[in-house]
């Protein structure tokens, strides 16, 4: 199952479909890959990468998703990539 391309092409069309919910807010969401466990593990991106609400955003809507359309899925697994840093040096 991990990075099948059929099953990460359908899981891109799905995430497509979710976007505008998350663009709204300034975030978007990138799957990277679906290991053998059915995890499918995405990056958040954008606001969602500090934002309070990413945990429900990604467990009750992004996960429900994906579980609701693809059998394979189990779980999701949410990764940001951010310099600590990056949080204070920005402008509002």
């Amino acid at each position: 199952m991990n990075n099948d391309p059929s099953l990460m092409t359908r899981i891109q069309q799905v995430l497509d479909d979710y976007r505008p919910t998350l663009y709204i807010d300034g975030g978007d969401v990138e799957i990277l890959k679906v290991d053998e466990q059915g995890i499918a593990h995405v990056k958040m991106l954008g606001a969602c990468i500090d934002c309070p609400i990413s945990v429900l955003t990604m467990k009750l809507g992004i996960q429900k998703l994906l579980k609701a359309n693809f059998s394979e899925i189990s779980g999701v697994h949410a990764i940001t990539d951010i310099d600590i840093s990056a949080l204070y040096n920005r402008t509002q």
